[in-house]
């Protein structure tokens, strides 16, 4: 589109690396720091106020979602982002407007004139990336589960009769533990499976709240019962979370970020297949 920015999840929004709790397991989906966050807004030229909007042309829309839940996890204002509802093929569908052009050299966004400044007819300014971590605060626990959460969930899910509390959102090959991704196959026991698709209507958009619940519930889930959606690192759990909390007003649903990528790789955690 004019006038967007670049980015890349594997860049801005996950990263890889190890940890200690999994050992040498390779992980592809880490969690960026704070700190990490702010270099991405630095880079996209963000500035106090300024609104974002995020879009992407695969995966029904996850890789979007996962910039808009992961600025929401550091309290960027809620009213400045976004996602484009349907992505770049719904805006194509829609005849707008699009753009080849390279963009320009030297950010992002380069304010006017500083390329011809001089430097000593100003003082000095704070750093962008600097200035960016002052957007951010610290995570939202509301957002985002955790694992010690997430067992004490299994638990009560695994109970007869018990309330079911975990979302799985992953392949089925992945839920019965035929598609291995991780050290161990299967599933957080008590879980239930919902492929993240079925929340994305034919056309790309994201389904209407009335879709979304009677879907939950086609699951044999009650939703008031639900507190986190997982996948293999957090990405296609978000668009769940998205649709869950944000569309259908799901609150209490939280992302297990994360997911089998963590669980998978830990011997400590219990695993049903």
């Amino acid at each position: 589109m004019p006038g967007a920015v670049f980015s890349d999840l594997h860049v801005d929004m996950a990263t890889p690396g190890v940890r200690p709790e999994t050992g040498a397991a390779p992980r592809q989906y880490l969690l960026p720091t704070r700190e990490e966050t702010a270099e991405a807004l630095a880079r996209w030229d963000v500035a106090p106020g300024s609104r974002i909007v995020f879009y992407d042309d695969a995966g029904q829309g996850r890789h979007a979602i996962r910039g808009y839940w992961l600025l929401r996890l550091y309290r960027f204002p809620k009213d400045l982002v976004h996602v484009l509802d349907g992505g770049l093929p719904v805006w194509q569908a829609e005849g707008r407007a699009m753009t080849a052009a390279e963009p320009p050299a030297g950010g992002a966004n380069p304010r006017p004139g500083v390329a011809d400044a001089d430097p000593t007819d100003a003082p000095a300014e704070p750093s962008a990336a600097g200035t960016a971590t002052e957007l951010l605060g610290q995570r939202d626990a509301a957002l985002i589960a955790t694992t010690e959460e997430v067992l004490a969930w299994s638990r009560e899910a695994s109970v007869r009769g018990g309330p079911t509390r975990l979302l799985d959102v992953r392949l089925i090959d992945e839920f019965l533990g035929h598609d291995v991704r991780a050290a161990r196959g299967g599933r957080i026991p008590g879980a239930r499976h919902r492929l993240f698709t079925d929340f994305v209507a034919s056309d790309g958009r994201l389904r209407p709240a009335d879709d979304i619940l009677t879907i939950v519930k086609g699951s044999g889930v009650n939703p008031d019962e639900l507190r986190a959606t997982y996948c293999q690192g957090g990405i296609r759990a978000a668009l769940a979370w998205f649709a869950l909390s944000e569309i259908a007003g799901l609150t209490q649903v939280r992302n297990y970020a994360e997911s089998w990528e963590e669980w998978g790789n830990r011997p400590d955690l219990p695993v049903e297949q």
